[in-house]
């Protein structure tokens, strides 16, 4: 940011989005103490700065608990931001096909590289009985063990990738999920080569996913595309099926429609950006 945009830059404000900032999937809810300790401030300035945003709409308080959440103005704002998703409305259509051949949950992500999680744009349900799944539009989820993830870092600089888990590590959420970094990279590699990301029971138990990378007409990958299930009706699907070129085909379609046409359909294998 430029000396001059610096200037203008208001620290109330700043102070106010740390705070929405603190909240995540896994922690949607914080007390005062906590709220505190995460953005640095005194527990009297957190609490004015939430009485402001809950007046707003934008967190509110949990009488039940005493801690605070994100309020309904959120999810207002997330869903302008996602009716505005050129990348959402142009490969919804491949999605809604996907989801009626098969039968299965479809996705369709984003990579937020600061944190290294994915955020879903678009869910849509399977058509059969399926355990709990707990993704949802506008979710987060931790990009090392998601097929959606791994296909998304996989065209990251290796030295970033391992910066962010060297500092941060490497979660276990499963007994399936990748926990060594160098394991990680080496998968990642597998990822680049194939074209494909597998999800296998790493994020969530009895959940299996087959993921595809999307790329944009800058010849940059923007997102991925996935169908997940229960793992035995997927391993079927898997063995049975043309599940896993169905899934890059359907990745393939999506990126011509962001105006890539590098790789095509000719097998080439992309460099990561």
């Amino acid at each position: 940011m430029s000396d001059t945009k610096k200037r203008y830059r208001i620290r109330a404000v700043e102070r106010a989005l740390d705070l929405l900032g603190a909240f995540s999937t896994s922690e949607p809810e914080l007390t005062l103490t906590e709220l505190s300790a995460r953005v640095n401030l005194s527990t009297s300035t957190t609490y004015r700065l939430l009485v402001t945003l809950e007046s707003r709409g934008y967190v509110e308080n949990n009488r039940k608990t005493g801690g605070y959440r994100l309020g309904v103005t959120c999810m207002d704002l997330s869903t302008v931001f996602l009716s505005q998703l050129d990348l959402r409305e142009r490969v919804l259509p491949l999605l809604e096909a996907l989801r009626e051949e098969y039968r299965e949950t479809v996705h369709l992500a984003i990579l937020d590289g600061n944190r290294m999680e994915v955020i879903y744009l678009e869910k849509l349900e399977g058509l059969q009985a399926i355990g709990m799944m707990g993704s949802r539009v506008g979710g987060r989820a931790p990009a090392h063990c998601t097929g959606l993830g791994k296909c998304m870092l996989s065209y990251l600089p290796e030295e970033t990738v391992r910066g962010f888990y060297a500092a941060h590590g490497l979660r276990a959420h499963t007994s399936n999920t990748i926990t060594d970094v160098e394991e990680l990279l080496q998968e990642l590699v597998g990822v680049r080569q194939r074209g494909y990301a597998i999800d296998d029971v790493e994020h969530e138990l009895d959940v299996k996913c087959i993921a595809a990378p999307v790329w944009n007409h800058e010849d940059a990958v923007v997102g991925a595309i996935s169908v997940s299930g229960p793992e035995q009706r997927m391993n079927r699907l898997i063995a049975n099926d043309d599940l896993v070129d169905r899934v890059k085909t359907t990745a393939s379609e999506a990126s011509m429609r962001l105006g890539y046409a590098r790789r095509g359909d000719t097998g080439e294998v992309a460099e990561p950006l």
